[in-house]
């Protein structure tokens, strides 16, 4: 796992770089997606949801660090919220959450924001 330099990362996503939270597959989930971004780094959001929140988020990726910080920060916002609530979270949801991301970075919030509403539209297209 690559290790994110100091001096262009704030400390919150510098850790949620070296120590990602929900990494990984859920073993039970009814929401799943997997985008590639313009990049190329490929994001993978996995849900449980049970009435009507998001009971866990998992995610993996093939990025960078910068990517490894905003699909585990994405999860965190994730939690507990509604499916409605989470597919508002938006790329400056992400990034304030961070504490911002150096500019060259910036689309990896927008690639985990777009995958967690690609799994939030995979949940609701099973419901019906």
């Amino acid at each position: 796992m690559e290790v994110i330099n100091l001096k262009d990362f704030h400390l919150t996503a510098i850790e949620h770089a070296n120590d990602p939270r929900n990494m990984g597959p859920l073993k039970e989930f009814n929401g799943h997606a997997r985008i590639t971004g313009p990049c190329g780094d490929t994001m993978e959001f996995w849900l449980e949801v049970q009435d009507g929140k998001i009971k866990k988020a998992s995610f993996i990726t093939d990025g960078c660090g910068s990517s490894i910080a905003s699909g585990s920060m994405t999860t965190c916002l994730a939690a507990g919220k509604t499916i409605g609530e989470a597919k508002s979270i938006s790329q400056k949801n992400v990034l304030d959450a961070l504490e911002g991301l150096p500019e060259e970075s910036q689309h990896c919030a927008l690639l985990a924001a777009n995958a967690l509403k690609a799994a939030c539209d995979d949940y609701m297209k099973k419901q019906k």
